[in-house]
């Protein structure tokens, strides 16, 4: 990541650093590059510490330097440097949310990711500023029930507030920036107009947003 800070601004202004918090939530999958070798990525973002848990076939450990790019590998796209390390994932809740994600992966082999930094539109931000634990953590469970208990209801929600509408929605992940709807075409980002400010505001912040939806 050298050669990025010698070519970008290290100290982004802070509507920056909220624009990118919200953008490095927005995807889901993307392309890694372990040095020459290039892979597809479907991941998820870890509730526990903001990490990266993804599927790491041999080639993934092909190089000390892993960088994730989303959506893709292009000019425009946010690099994300990582410290990886492997993972075993059978018997923990990433593999879980990974499934609901993505579906079965046939990989046996996992990677947990830290991200150490990263770049985007000629700004360079920290790890730690744009990822962390999710505090809704802790009622998500509950927020993903209720949003699905109406489909009809979740899909108004998701084209009030991305002007798309997706068929056989189902919320798999809720967190204080938005929530992630796995579609037939996969999963698609519904940001909240404003922030989730802890745990205990959440349940009344869905409702009012299921409400406005149907009225």
């Amino acid at each position: 990541m050298t050669q990025h800070r010698t070519e970008a601004q290290s100290d982004p202004a802070p509507e920056r650093v909220e624009e990118a918090r919200r953008h490095v939530r927005r995807f889901r999958r993307g392309v890694v590059r372990a040095g020459e070798t290039i892979l597809p990525s479907a991941f998820i973002i870890d509730n526990r510490d903001g990490s990266f848990v993804m599927p790491a076939d041999p080639d993934f450990w092909a190089s000390d330097q892993l960088v994730l790019y989303v959506p893709d590998d292009g000019f425009a796209e946010m690099a994300l440097l990582l410290n990886a390390e492997p993972f075993e994932a059978a018997f923990d809740e990433a593999l879980d949310r990974h499934q609901a994600y993505h579906g079965r992966a046939g990989s046996t082999e996992w990677a947990k990711a830290r991200l150490d930094s990263a770049k985007w539109g000629g700004d360079i931000f920290p790890g730690s500023a744009l990822l962390d634990a999710n505090p809704l953590r802790a009622v998500e469970p509950a927020l993903c029930k209720r949003l699905n208990q109406d489909k009809n209801a979740l899909a108004e929600v998701s084209e009030l507030l991305t002007r798309v509408r997706p068929e056989t929605p189902v919320c798999v992940g809720v967190d204080h920036l938005g929530m992630d709807v796995r579609t037939g075409v996969g999963v698609m980002r519904v940001e909240w107009p404003r922030e989730i400010e802890g745990a205990e505001s959440a349940p009344k912040v869905i409702e009012a947003l299921l409400t406005g939806a149907l009225e």
